[in-house]
C-alpha cells in the first residue's frame, strides 16, 4: 500500500529544495479517486466525464481546502503557534475545515464570519463550530472583519506571534502549493489508468486559490487542459487576483528550488464564467438546484448550492450547447462529503456566542 504522505508531496519529491523548505503536516488521504460518471455523461451527451473526488480526501472533513491546510497548518506548527485565525461566511467550508483540522493537530481556531443566507447547512456548520470550540467572531461586513481580527490578535493569551493568520479561502501562495501537487497527482493518475487527459476541467472559484494554483500545476505538468472557473463570490477579482496568486506561487517555488520553472502566461488555457452566481453569495439558483439533482440521480453524489452546484450548472449548459460532445471532461468536486457528527442535533443556540444565536432560532 502506498504511503499517503508520499502521495501528498509529489512535487517536493522532484525538487529537494522544496522538500527541505516547505512546512507540511499530513491531513489528506491522497490520491483522491477519479470516478467515471458514465450515466451522467450519457445523459448530457458528453464523450467522457470523470469526477475528481476531493470530497473524499479526508476521513473527518474533506473538500478542496484540506490540500491547502496541509501547508498552512504545517506553517503554524513550524512557527510554534498555538492558534490560527481565518475568515469566511457563516456557512464557510473553509472556516469549518480550518477549525476541524486545526483542532486535530492541537491548534485553537478563531473564525471571523460574515452573514449569508441561512440554510439548514449553515445552521449545522455553526453547530459544528460550537462542538469544536471554535472561537467565533461575528462581523457585520468586510470592514468589520479587519477590526475584529486585529482585536483577537491583540488579546490572544499567547501573544500576537502565537496566532497564524490564514486569509479568506486559504488563497495564498503557500496553500496553493497543495494544488500544484494536485496537478501532479492528476497527471500521474491519467498515466496509470489510461483515462483520456481532459479537454476541460470545471470547478467553482471563490477566492481564486484553487483555480489559480491548479492552473499553474497544469502548466507545470504539461497538460493543455482548458480549466474553467465558475464565479461563486460577489467580488469581481478576476483576473487580477488569479494572476497575482499564480505568479506569487510560481515565484516562491522557483526561489526555493531554481529548477522549478517560471511561466510567463498565467491565463493560458483559462476561462472564467460569471453567469451562474445568482443573487448573492450562498443564494441558490434554479440551474444549481437542477445540477445537484442530476448529479444525485445519475451518480449518487451530493453537491451543494453555493459552490459545486453552480460549477456543474456551467458544465451542463455547455453540454447542452454541444461544446462537450466527443470531448473528455473532468469535474473537480471541491465539496465535503464526510457526514457531520450526529451529536450536532444536541447543540442549541445557547451553545453559540450571542451574535450567532439568532441563526439557529
Amino acid at each position: 500500500m502506498s504511503n499517503p504522505a508520499s502521495n501528498s508531496r509529489l512535487l517536493e519529491q522532484r525538487y529537494p529544495g522544496l522538500m527541505e523548505s516547505l512546512p507540511y503536516v499530513q491531513l489528506a488521504q491522497l490520491p483522491t479517486k477519479l470516478s467515471a460518471a458514465n450515466k451522467l455523461a450519457e445523459y448530457l451527451g458528453i464523450g467522457e466525464l470523470v469526477i475528481k473526488r476531493d470530497d473524499q480526501c479526508a476521513a473527518t472533513y474533506a473538500g478542496n481546502k484540506v490540500r491547502k491546510l496541509e501547508y498552512l497548518l504545517g506553517d503554524a506548527l513550524q512557527r510554534k503557534c498555538d492558534a490560527v485565525l481565518t475568515f469566511g461566511a457563516l456557512g464557510s467550508n473553509h472556516a469549518l475545515a480550518t477549525a476541524v483540522h486545526a483542532r486535530a493537530v492541537g491548534l485553537d481556531c478563531y473564525a471571523v464570519l460574515v452573514p449569508q443566507p441561512v440554510t439548514r447547512n449553515v445552521q449545522q456548520t455553526l453547530r459544528y463550530h460550537a462542538l469544536l470550540g471554535t472561537k467565533l467572531l461575528f462581523a457585520a461586513n468586510y470592514r468589520e472583519t479587519k477590526t475584529l481580527s486585529w482585536s483577537a490578535l491583540k488579546n490572544h493569551p499567547g501573544g500576537r506571534e502565537c496566532i497564524s493568520v490564514i486569509t479568506w479561502g486559504g488563497a495564498e501562495w503557500l496553500g496553493g502549493v497543495g494544488f500544484v501537487n494536485a496537478a501532479c497527482e492528476l497527471s500521474g493518475q491519467l498515466s496509470e489508468t489510461g483515462i483520456t487527459p481532459p479537454d476541460f476541467i470545471y470547478l467553482p472559484s471563490g477566492s481564486m486559490g484553487t483555480f489559480a494554483t491548479l492552473a499553474l500545476g497544469l502548466q507545470f505538468v504539461g497538460l493543455n487542459t482548458r480549466i474553467i472557473g465558475v464565479r461563486v463570490v460577489p467580488q469581481r477579482i478576476f483576473p487580477k487576483q488569479f494572476v497575482d496568486l499564480f505568479n506569487a506561487t510560481n515565484t516562491e517555488l522557483h526561489a526555493r528550488d531554481s529548477r522549478f520553472p517560471l511561466f510567463d502566461n498565467p491565463l493560458q488555457h483559462v476561462e472564467y464564467r460569471e453567469d451562474y452566481f445568482g443573487d448573492g453569495y450562498g443564494c441558490s439558483t434554479p440551474e444549481a438546484l437542477h445540477a445537484i439533482n442530476l448529479m444525485k440521480e445519475h451518480e449518487d453524489i451530493q453537491l451543494e448550492t453555493t459552490y459545486s452546484g453552480k460549477a456543474l450548472a456551467a458544465l451542463i449548459e455547455d453540454a447542452g450547447k454541444g461544446r462537450l460532445k466527443n470531448r473528455s471532461v473532468l469535474f473537480w468536486n471541491t465539496y465535503n462529503s464526510c457526514p457531520y457528527p450526529p451529536e450536532l442535533d444536541s447543540i442549541s443556540s445557547d451553545d453559540l456566542p450571542k451574535p450567532f444565536q439568532k441563526y439557529l432560532e
